[in-house]
């Protein structure tokens, strides 16, 4: 039946808003992150990785579609407010690619603080869904968004994370 999630979509809404919530309180926490704060921010990032890959495919989830979209934010409201956040956290490099054309590759400039603030956006709009009690549509924009958007500042953010320990100086 559409829109009816079953026990094991119960659990895994219960575990994305509990995350979610998690993410936008710490992110929204008021004064500067400490290093070891910056151990907190991989974990949860870890943890959103790994509830995509428990959610498993979202074709097979199926819903009515709400026509309300989330409310939007001011973005450069959100950006220096996490600017203020995380102020050793800027800019990185990234490989253009990493697995073909080694000898050509270029260098992307990845933004820290845009992909908080891109993970901050799409799990706001999941707890507006569920607030909306959207469930099935707040666990396909979870899968969907991360697909095909917040994975690469995921993944792009923690890498940086880990290289900013080894290349400290």
């Amino acid at each position: 039946m559409i829109g009816r999630p079953d026990d094991q979509m119960i659990r895994m809404v219960s575990e994305m808003a509990a995350l979610a919530n998690e993410w936008l309180s710490f992110v929204h926490e008021p004064n500067p992150v400490s290093e070891d704060d910056l151990l907190r921010l991989e974990a949860i990032l870890d943890k959103l990785s790994v509830l995509r890959h428990e959610l498993g495919p979202i074709s097979r989830i199926e819903f009515e579609d709400g026509s309300i979209d989330p409310p939007r934010r001011e973005p450069s409201e959100l950006r220096d407010r996490l600017s203020k956040r995380f102020p050793m956290l800027g800019f990185y490099h990234i490989p253009e690619a990493v697995t073909t054309d080694f000898s050509r590759t270029g260098v992307h400039l990845g933004d820290a603080i845009d992909d908080i603030l891109d993970i901050t956006n799409e799990l706001s709009d999941v707890i507006w869904l569920i607030d909306q009690d959207r469930t099935m549509e707040a666990c396909w924009d979870f899968g969907f968004g991360n697909d095909h958007h917040w994975r690469y500042h995921l993944r792009s953010l923690l890498w940086y994370l880990e290289m900013r320990r080894f290349e400290a100086p």
